[in-house]
């Protein structure tokens, strides 16, 4: 994956649907309801056909990653749109996005762990009652 977005979505060469999902790995379905959800900007069009540029491809392609990472489609909003946006990759963006997931996966684990305590006592309690 490219380590910035292009800086201009006019300025590439055009790329049907198929040829997006080829370089960003992510089936046309997954490309259209991106668009759906307003996730990536409204395709340009050439008589019935989307066109897409390289800017969109890295946008998928970040997408697909973080997804990779356990975030959802609901909590790349923000960065999606900065990215799509700005001429520059909003690293601050991303980098909170990705301490507060961390928080949140921290907080699993002192659930899960809990959980794994209770248990373990509930087998303690049944060999004692049962055993």
């Amino acid at each position: 994956m490219p380590l910035a977005p292009p800086a201009n979505r006019n300025k590439t060469p055009d790329l049907y649907i198929g040829k997006l999902a080829a370089l960003s790995g992510a089936s046309r379905k997954a490309i259209r309801h991106y668009e759906s959800l307003g996730l990536l900007p409204p395709a340009r069009r050439k008589g019935s056909y989307r066109v897409y540029s390289e800017r969109d491809v890295f946008l998928v392609h970040m997408i697909k990653h973080a997804q990779t990472f356990g975030f959802s489609l609901a909590e790349l909003r923000e960065l999606v749109a900065a990215t799509a946006h700005k001429p520059r990759f909003p690293l601050k963006i991303a980098t909170d996005l990705i301490v507060r997931k961390r928080a949140a996966l921290r907080q699993s684990v002192v659930e899960i762990r809990a959980l794994d305590r209770q248990l373990a006592q509930l087998i303690r309690d049944m060999k004692k009652m049962f055993g």
